[in-house]
């Protein structure tokens, strides 16, 4: 392995550094508009929006909030076809996922509880992570339920300086699930070309290693605890209430999201939802 070096770039970045004007895109009415269009046409103002989110994700902070989705009025469904018509703009969306509303369920994972959720990336079903994920808000919780957000190349210049020690481990291979003749193998930190890309799950990890029969090692341990650490700096984390109609785009391979606990308002209100949308 060549000698770790730190990513220089805008992606590098400090939640309490960062203001709303580097992340924010509100949706402009033309683009509203286009998205009730019919499909055979191509929309310009949806292609120009395109060109404008996907500029900010790869050169900038690796993520946008594209605010004022027209959810009111809309049913859930409704609401995922809006949230991947607009994802097919800006990148190829996956297949839709069966049951990709994001909401409370019994005996589902952690992701459909009202717990807290620490920064991770998404590993997904599939033998690869996608590149890209949207997350579009339909309604929020009564209390809490804040995306969190942390940039993995500065945990990666934070280790470099605070653990040096782990980055040699973090830089090799991990279980991240198994799947129908298939493991899902790959380092947090894999260098491809100038491009760090990153892929972090502890609860993951720590699961697919048990599939495994591989039990983490206590240096493994030791390097994880060290990401750990580093993630649960208030400084390095960034705090986004998501309002309905906000779509959350981010680099999966650049970009942690997590969540605050919730509480949903009582029935018959309808809990929170978000509805997600991976691409490439």
């Amino acid at each position: 392995m060549t000698e770790p070096v730190p990513v220089e770039a805008p992606t590098a970045w400090h939640g309490d550094a960062l203001s709303e004007s580097d992340w924010l895109v509100p949706l402009p009415p033309a683009c509203s508009r286009a998205l009730d269009g019919p499909r055979e046409h191509p929309a310009p103002e949806l292609a120009e929006l395109a060109t404008h989110v996907t500029r900010r994700v790869r050169n900038s902070r690796g993520f946008v909030v594209i605010r004022g989705l027209p959810v009111d009025g809309r049913t859930d469904q409704e609401c995922a076809e809006l949230c991947h018509r607009l994802a097919a703009s800006l990148g190829t969306p996956w297949p839709a996922e069966p049951g990709g509303f994001i909401t409370v369920a019994d005996n589902a994972g952690l992701g459909r509880t009202n717990l807290a959720l620490t920064p991770h990336t998404d590993r997904t079903p599939a033998p690869r992570p996608p590149k890209l994920l949207g997350l579009l808000s339909v309604r929020a919780a009564a209390l809490g339920g804040d995306t969190l957000l942390a940039s993995g190349h500065a945990v990666h210049n934070r280790l470099l300086t605070e653990a040096p020690w782990a980055i040699p481990r973090l830089y090799q291979d991990f279980h991240f699930g198994r799947g129908a003749g298939f493991d899902r193998i790959r380092p947090v930190f894999q260098r491809h070309g100038a491009e760090l890309r990153v892929h972090y799950n502890r609860r993951g990890i720590e699961r697919a290693h048990h599939e495994a029969g591989a039990p983490l090692t206590p240096d493994d341990h030791a390097a994880l605890d060290a990401v750990d650490r580093i993630l649960s700096d208030p400084r390095i984390l960034l705090r986004i209430p998501l309002h309905p109609g906000d779509l959350l785009w981010l680099d999966n391979t650049a970009v942690l999201h997590g969540r605050t606990a919730f509480t949903d308002p009582p029935a018959p209100s309808a809990p929170r939802c978000l509805t997600r949308v991976w691409a490439d």
